[in-house]
């Protein structure tokens, strides 16, 4: 198994990456974190899975088209890839903060498809693979105090929608997970009930199981699944009741 993952060095990303580290596998770990990095290859080969590091900024077009061709050349191709990386930001738009939020979109939907794409003519060429973008239950209906959040969530979800149907026929699948509420660095700043919240490795194996069912947008725990239905056609007085208090501060 050839497993390529963004925002590797904690949260789900680095529970993923123990998920697939098996004897044999080749797990790509891509994120800023140089120390946190390493720390967690070490950890991976002593499964006796080999660790791949790549020490990048997900914005950076022109960097992960280098470390998707490195990754490939490296691991003689590449069968899982998974968006991860993600941010998200202090409430700042009525104080006409605009800054925050484009740093917010180059990470969560510009480094999407900076991950995705280009490992795209790989896996066309050995047609198979598959392709997977974190997006967020937000991505299903916008909230208050999360506007660029749930807009790039959004994004994502609609890009990994159409891109899934230019791979119609290739062998290539493209999916989308949208987790609820989950224990992580992300979340660790936000204040209040985190309804239906999960832990880490108990999102991590619904996640697994959604890809290897080739799910096509997945929103997970169940409950949440059902919320984001009543949200998606609820009149936006319901909408500003149910949602949560707005972000107090910025997390990566």
């Amino acid at each position: 198994m050839r497993v390529f993952i963004t925002g590797a060095s904690s949260g789900l990303g680095e529970g993923l990456a123990r998920r697939y580290a098996a004897p044999g596998a080749v797990i790509g770990l891509c994120a800023r974190r140089a120390p946190l990095l390493a720390e967690l290859a070490k950890s991976l080969e002593a499964t006796g899975a080999r660790a791949v590091i790549y020490t990048a900024d997900v914005s950076d077009t022109q960097e992960m088209q280098r470390v998707a061709t490195d990754f490939v050349n490296q691991s003689g191709g590449v069968d899982l890839v998974i968006a991860n990386a993600g941010i998200g930001i202090a409430h700042g738009t009525l104080e006409g903060k605009s800054e925050p939020i484009a740093k917010l979109m180059q990470v969560n939907v510009i480094g999407v498809t900076n991950t995705v794409v280009p490992f795209v003519p790989a896996m066309v060429r050995q047609g198979s693979g598959t392709l997977v973008a974190v997006s967020s239950v937000a991505g299903h209906r916008g909230v208050p105090g999360r506007a660029a959040y749930s807009a790039s969530k959004a994004a994502v979800i609609t890009f990994m929608d159409a891109l899934r149907l230019d791979l119609q026929g290739t062998g290539v699948h493209a999916m989308t997970l949208c987790p609820g509420f989950v224990h992580t660095p992300l979340t660790a700043s936000l204040k209040g009930r985190l309804p239906f919240a999960l832990d880490v490795p108990e999102a991590v194996e619904q996640m697994a199981n959604a890809v290897e069912r080739h799910s096509k947008t997945f929103t997970f725990p169940w409950q949440v699944r059902i919320l984001s239905k009543v949200l998606k056609f609820a009149p936006e007085l319901l909408v500003r009741k149910m949602s949560p208090p707005a972000r107090t501060r910025g997390s990566a």
